[in-house]
């Protein structure tokens, strides 16, 4: 009895709620008030999110069929530690990398379903650039600061890392291209070749080429 008790409980409180409610004047104007301030508020929210997403948009580039990315090259200015410059169409950034290796990572938006169709091209953005020891001792006791940052986007407001935490994302998607483990060699200088299937470091000097060859 103790559950049909409770219910009837729960029953009796409910209807003397809405007695209580009734005699003190119903109005559905109130609702309507409520129901109103709710969706501006929630279209304010929307509108954050979008103009949000819009200023991180602009960071990234079409990928249309074989292009350029940008270049990439490497001054050694001591043992295991080089200079990177990287020039792209938005400019030239400088960073220092440590390390016997580099890597570079690029996010990517694929657009799918409606949005694909109506003609949208993915994008990309070049994101980190690694070093990497070869030695587990140095790379073990290695911090963050074998990653340089390639874009100023704060992470709350990282389009690419939303997306790809959501993972279900129908009308776009995220992505990611990398370039992992090649050598770091003084002078080499590379061109970054992007398409839709990925980044492919091609040399520009015989510097590069023995350092792909050394990758390969």
């Amino acid at each position: 009895m103790q559950f049909p008790g409770l219910a009837l409980i729960a029953a009796i409180i409910a209807a003397v709620l809405v007695l209580l409610t009734l005699s003190q004047g119903w109005r559905l104007r109130w609702l309507a008030g409520w129901l109103r301030g709710n969706l501006l508020l929630a279209a304010l929210a929307l509108a954050a999110v979008l103009g949000l997403a819009a200023w991180d948009l602009q960071s990234f580039r079409v990928i249309d069929g074989k292009g350029t990315a940008g270049t990439l090259s490497f001054t050694q200015v001591a043992p295991q530690q080089y200079d990177a410059v990287i020039t792209t169409s938005a400019g030239e950034q400088r960073v220092r990398l440590a390390g016997d290796l580099w890597e570079l990572e690029v996010q990517v938006l694929r657009w799918q379903g409606l949005a694909s169709l109506i003609g949208l091209e993915d994008g990309y953005r070049l994101h980190r650039l690694l070093g990497r020891y070869l030695a587990l001792e140095q790379q073990r006791g290695a911090s963050s600061a074998l990653a340089a940052n390639l874009n100023s986007t704060p992470v709350w407001r990282d389009l690419w890392l939303w997306l790809d935490r959501v993972g279900g994302a129908s009308l776009v998607h995220a992505d990611a291209f990398e370039v992992r483990f090649v050598p770091l060699v003084d002078g080499a200088r590379f061109s970054l070749e992007i398409g839709p299937t990925g980044l492919t470091p091609e040399p520009l000097n015989t510097q590069a080429k023995a350092a792909l060859k050394r990758f390969q």
